[in-house]
């Protein structure tokens, strides 16, 4: 396996010439011809990566002799998968052929050759000259074959054949999908065939196999190697030894050791202590070499780091220093090569780019990676989280599989120093826990697991919703909400987690709960679309399966100007941009409130980057940051200054109330800290002293608290805070208020009510106070706001009046145009992120317009219902609205319309009970009474029926 950290062979690269090669077929088809000069006892690899060919078999029913008579042959690259490959083949599951030929010279007598894959999608039965030398069924795993002798000098054919499951058909040749693990293959793109490396090892024949290697902080380690063959080479008149060295990362041999070969021993142990070993950390990522070899001359090297991790009193440490987890999930899929990274130096820049958005880690998401993206990880000081590849339901076979499938991880794996944590399962998926049967296998599975990593933390079920934990290193949890709209939400939500509430675990009483285990939040996010590229690519045309339509990408320029969003943006990539910007309020919100409190430890962000029909990355599925990428890694440190408001909507004379926290990660020492601030365009400021932090919490430092200044119009300003120790900045950050004068001492216009279901009273005697008085009977339009559009609403609009409804529930305006409410569907915007938008130069919101997208202005107003059912013409009077995702389901918030001789604005933002208590719901509906009052003149009718 190529560039492979758990000790892959050493050995001497060897030029793959590519030729014109007709192979078993009469067809002339480019296939790569490699060499492999073989000198007895010489260790070398001859790499089969490069032309191949397949052929797709459906019926399943082709055998190896029928290969060279087929027809619809096709080259291919390896590695890869056919999906990426053949567009014809996106959702092909079934069994397909890959076969090639190799030219060797004669190999010693005391050579053996291996034949390896570095993971085949899903099962592949492996044949040589014809012959069949083995079967290995597992997607995301490396396995080999000794093919020694089936081996002949000159030319000799390979041939794979595939078979892999899929949505459909679900089950192929006796291999369920629902029972294999395939991670989130079918939510994206389904990978098969040879997606990683395949290499031909010629080797002595006695070899090692790869050597584990475990390194602490404290500079103690131990080495275990395995010998196969061991009896083949020995001679009897001497000892012969396996010898291991470890160099420093300069390159200076700093330890060397050896134990006797036995003719009746296969395994080795050797083990020794670094005095003051450079320590693998984050950022900081020293890296040693350990070689082993043999007298044979086969050898072993490998990169290996001395490092520490661990949690105890509910947080977690590297190497003996408290760590604060900045995480994001990562899907590892790639826009050209889905499963296949295209380059280690593709992977080494990805790393790059985590580390200056500021995250130390990386969730790499129910996914087994391809061996350079932990080397990678590695090199560049990330940590990694990973996960076993999920199944759909738990079965025998599931088990086995789950089973073998975290064995063999951890074999490939265990010299990388970045794997600091694995999951079992995700969200339940694959598992019921209302079955307590399956509630105990998931505890044994934890337990099996800590019995088999090397000092990895273990999650049992990275929890989510309705589902919980059984016994744990680490109480994480999943939390969606839409922000602003569902900011509170989402508050009361970390500050319960922080808590160590009783639901992180099993309501059935038997979990097993250690009390300590750190507090993650291990998903969270918003979406923050990308900017197009010229060209779009295939996988645009994909949503989330057939009956998801909000998913998909394909369109979207179309949508932008059809649904008249160019009246607000000069073209798509700018709403791209501000719908990053409104990504980044998002999550600088969350992560804030998550770092307020001190007993969470850690987070991921969902998502590293885009990934295709999704868009809540922090890069876009280019690996192009988003716009916010230079504020995002100021606000991801280990020190943070941390400044929350509950009220932002401030009227002239209000008291601004701001808490300020102080979380506290780094080694540096902090004393005589102050946090300085000050309102930007005023003169407010003032100082506040930072009480003594202890590291590893998050401490409260004060209140900020000034007075709303006087304003002329309603003013958008940013409270700014530094705080440093010394001269020296340790952390800044900023929070908009919003401030707006008090109304002018002016007669509004008359207003009535109708309010059958009593929603509005609070409204009435809130607007009654304001001067709005009752009709005189003698206005020209009067104007009516009602809760319902009813048969009085009707009959108003029909004799001429203007109507403003206020809805709070379903309604239906006319056939198909209805009034729905937002929760507990895909419009609350909590898993593709909902866009509110106002025409903020376009009466009413021209006093109040701060930006296309609102924030937190409109917290308080969040519309609980929306107007269903527009058709794309309308949306010239949607005067505010919500579109999702890759701007589907556009709906209204608040629409101008004809009905009878009358006019009508529907506004669903929740203005009957914020209405004077907050200054933003109260601008808006007294503009939209001077609105509707001043002749608003839509294009879009409403059909009346009144009796």
């Amino acid at each position: 396996m190529r560039a492979r950290r758990t000790c892959a062979s050493r050995r001497l690269a060897i030029e793959v010439h590519q030729v014109a090669e007709s192979l078993l077929i009469g067809l002339a088809l480019a296939c790569g011809v490699v060499q492999a000069a073989a000198a007895d006892g010489a260790s070398r690899t001859v790499s089969l990566n490069g032309d191949w060919h397949f052929l797709a078999d459906p019926s399943g029913t082709l055998k190896l002799s029928d290969l060279a008579n087929a027809t619809n042959i096709r080259p291919t690259r390896v590695p890869s998968s056919w999906q990426q490959q053949f567009a014809d083949l996106r959702d092909y599951a079934g069994v397909a052929w890959y076969w090639r030929t190799i030219e060797l010279e004669t190999l010693g007598p005391n050579q053996v050759a291996l034949l390896r894959f570095g993971a085949v999608d899903y099962q592949a039965n492996v044949y040589v000259n014809g012959q069949k030398v083995g079967t290995h069924e597992g997607g995301y795993l490396p396995f080999e074959f000794d093919v020694t002798a089936l081996l002949r000098t000159g030319e000799n054919q390979l041939a794979v054949r595939v078979a892999d499951p899929g949505a459909d058909p679900k089950e192929v040749e006796g291999i369920r999908y629902a029972e294999i693990p395939h991670g989130k293959q079918n939510w994206y793109v389904q990978t098969s065939g040879l997606w990683q490396d395949v290499a031909l090892d010629i080797r002595p024949r006695m070899h090692l196999v790869p050597v584990h290697i475990s390194a602490g902080a404290d500079g103690q380690f131990k080495i275990r190697a395995e010998v196969r063959n061991v009896t083949v080479d020995l001679p009897n008149a001497e000892p012969l030894r396996v010898k291991a060295s470890i160099s420093d990362p300069a390159g200076k041999e700093v330890w060397s050791g050896a134990a006797e070969l036995h003719r009746d021993q296969a395994a080795y142990e050797l083990s020794g202590r670094v005095a003051g070993p450079a320590l693998w950390d984050v950022g900081r990522p020293m890296l040693y070499k350990l070689q082993v070899t043999l007298p044979t001359g086969d050898a072993q090297e490998c990169s290996f780091g001395f490092r520490t991790f661990e949690s105890r009193g509910g947080k977690f440490y590297l190497n003996g220093h408290v760590v604060y987890l900045r995480a994001a999930l990562d899907q590892d899929f790639y826009p050209d090569t889905i499963y296949t990274p295209p380059s280690l130096e593709y992977l080494r820049h990805e790393m790059e780019q985590a580390k200056l958005l500021g995250l130390n880690m990386l969730r790499c998401h129910i996914k087994v990676p391809d061996p350079r993206y932990l080397q990678a990880a590695d090199e560049s000081g990330v940590l990694v989280w990973y996960e076993i590849p999920n199944w759909d339901k738990l079965t025998e076979d599931a088990k086995r599989r789950a089973r073998e499938t975290l064995r063999g991880t951890v074999e490939r794996d265990w010299n990388h120093p970045c794997i600091v944590i694995v999951s079992v399962i995700n969200e339940s998926w694959g598992v019921d826990l209302k079955d307590a049967s399956q509630r105990q296998w998931l505890q044994s599975a934890y337990k099996e697991a800590k019995s088999m990593v090397p000092g990895w933390l273990v999650v049992d079920n990275s929890a989510c919703c309705d589902n919980f934990h059984m016994a744990t290193d680490i109480a994480d949890f999943h939390q969606y909400d839409a922000i602003p709209d569902h900011a509170s939400d989402f508050d009361r939500f970390v500050a319960d987690m922080a808590s160590r509430p009783g639901w992180l675990f099993s309501p059935f009483n038997d979990a097993t709960v250690k009390g300590d285990e750190p507090l993650v939040l291990s998903e969270f996010g918003n979406w923050g679309l990308p900017r197009l590229p010229e060209e779009k690519p295939w996988w645009f045309a994909r949503p989330f399966g057939a009956d998801r339509p909000i998913t998909l990408p394909e369109g979207v320029e179309q949508r932008f100007t059809a649904y008249q969003f160019n009246s607000l943006f000069p073209d798509f990539n700018a709403l791209a941009e501000a719908a990053q910007w409104h990504q980044w309020r998002a999550l600088k919100y969350e992560i804030d409130s998550i770092r307020s409190q001190s007993e969470l430890q850690g987070y991921v962000i969902t998502e590293f980057t885009d990934l295709n029909w999704e868009a809540n990355g922090l890069l876009d599925m280019w690996r192009r940051p988003k716009v916010y990428a230079a504020d995002l890694r100021k606000l991801q440190q280990d020190d943070l200054l941390v400044v929350r408001a509950e009220r932002r909507n401030l009227t002239v004379g209000d008291k601004a109330q701001a808490d300020v926290f102080f979380s506290h990660y780094s080694t540096q020492p902090i004393s005589s800290a102050r946090v300085d601030w000050e309102v930007e365009g005023t003169d407010l400021k003032g100082s506040l002293p930072v009480p003594a932090t202890a590291l590893g919490t998050t401490g409260t430092v004060s209140q900020i608290e000034f007075v709303a200044p006087v304003v002329p119009a309603p003013t958008r300003m940013a409270l700014k805070a530094r705080l440093t120790a010394g001269d020296e900045v340790i952390s800044e950050t900023a929070l908009d208020f919003y401030c707006y004068p008090p109304k002018p001492a002016e007669l509004p216009p008359p207003v009535s009510f109708h309010d059958p279901a009593g929603r509005l009273r609070r409204l009435v005697n809130e607007m009654r106070a304001r001067n709005y008085l009752a009709p005189s009977g003698s206005e020209t339009f009067p104007v009516l706001v009602t809760s319902a559009f009813d048969d009085t609403a009707k009959q108003a609009l029909q004799s001429g009046g203007r109507v403003i409804l206020l809805p709070s529930d379903k309604q239906t305006l006319a056939p198909g145009l209805e009034i729905v409410p937002r929760a507990k569907s895909t419009l609350d915007g909590n898993w593709i992120s909902g866009f509110l938008w106002i025409r903020k130069d376009h009466d009413p919101f021209k006093q109040i317009g701060f930006e296309t997208f609102p924030g937190f202005e409109t917290q308080a107003a969040t519309p609980p219902t929306v107007v269903q059912g527009l058709k794309r013409e309308n949306f010239s009077d949607v005067l505010s609205g919500i579109f999702y995702g890759w701007i589907h389901s556009n709906v209204g918030t608040l629409v101008e319309a004809r009905a009878g001789k009358g006019k009508l604005l529907i506004c669903t933002f929740s203005l009957g009970t914020t209405y004077g208590s907050d200054p933003y719901a109260t601008y808006l509906l007294d503009a939209l009474v001077q609105y509707i009052v001043s002749g608003p003149t839509p294009t879009l009718e409403i059909p009346l029926s009144v009796p």
